[in-house]
């Protein structure tokens, strides 16, 4: 396996002002990730909201550059000092969650998808038009559909647009940022066949970011679970469904349906809220709603380290 994408100890924090004579505050929401991604497989990153897979997926795709740590693109590491080289950026491409808003009304598609191909390459207009007439067959929409313009299409037809133009620059890892969460039902499995076909096609490796864990179940060969901006959980996607560690994976995994006859799961009820990024706690972020903290708990950062096939960020986990 070629390995396409890693990260060591990505962190990006961001400066919360509070007022004009008041110092502004540290907003820590990526801190250490660490991952690897090879080519053809599928990474899934999973979590409450504001625990970082948005930021991490902008980090990725160099749209933020992350503040510390290394990322490999396709084997070359990207210089976080200074502004990506352009051709570097053509590795990894981005589909965003909501296909109504991704996509410009006041551009035709045929405009949309040549646009990468017209700044990065000295393709010919026919050669450009041509490009876009495959890779719209290749999403599955017809290319006499080029002319037209966004608001004539489906949500799942925009999706595929989307995804068409992510793929114009030919680039190794697609990040997708709730790609089917906008979508009905029908279309989601639409959509979702369609990513997997791409993928076996063209050999992509796919960051998929989303909170439906029976999406994830489907499409991961990895998971990684986050919480306020650190991995808690990361493992084959296999091992981490049949048997989750960390108590606030148990909690989340506890949330999804069941499709099993006669098969009941307990439910795990987190008491609070997330904590505050403007005012983190001390010890184990999630020490403030985990039902087995004790006092080290609260004075220490648990780490990741392996334990049954997993990686596990809880000093716990062993005896949970």
């Amino acid at each position: 396996m070629v390995e396409v994408l890693r990260a060591v100890n990505l962190q990006q924090e961001y400066l919360a002002r509070q007022g004009l004579l008041q110092k502004p505050l540290i907003v820590r929401a990526l801190n250490g990730v660490s991952f690897s991604l090879n080519a053809g497989e599928t990474l899934a990153v999973v979590g409450e909201s504001g625990c970082g897979k948005s930021t991490l997926a902008r980090s990725l795709t160099l749209i933020e550059t992350p503040l510390a740590g290394e990322l490999w693109l396709a084997g070359e590491k990207v210089n976080t000092a200074n502004k990506p080289d352009a051709t570097l950026r053509q590795r990894v491409q981005m589909v965003f969650q909501n296909p109504y808003g991704s996509l410009n009304p006041r551009k035709t598609i045929q405009q949309m998808l040549e646009e990468p191909l017209l700044l990065n390459t000295k393709l010919s207009s026919e050669e450009r038009r041509a490009a876009v007439s495959e890779m719209m067959s290749r999403v599955g929409l017809r290319p006499e559909f080029a002319e037209r313009y966004p608001h004539m299409f489906s949500g799942g037809q925009r999706q595929r647009i989307a995804i068409a133009r992510a793929l114009m620059l030919k680039p190794q890892i697609v990040v997708l940022d709730e790609p089917v969460s906008a979508l009905d039902l029908s279309v989601r499995a639409q959509i979702l066949n369609l990513l997997t076909e791409l993928q076996q096609d063209l050999g992509l490796a796919y960051v998929f970011i989303s909170h439906d864990l029976s999406v994830v179940q489907r499409i991961a060969d990895y998971v990684m679970v986050m919480y306020f901006g650190r991995a808690v959980e990361y493992a084959d996607a296999s091992t981490i469904f049949s048997q989750p560690q960390h108590p606030y994976t148990q909690a989340l995994f506890s949330a999804t349906p069941v499709a099993e006859v006669g098969e009941k799961r307990a439910r795990i009820h987190l008491q609070g809220e997330p904590p505050s990024p403007l005012r983190p706690p001390q010890g184990c972020p999630f020490g403030p709603r985990c039902a087995y903290v004790q006092d080290h708990c609260r004075r220490e950062i648990p780490t990741l380290r392996t334990l049954n096939r997993a990686q596990v960020a809880c000093v716990r986990s062993e005896a949970i």
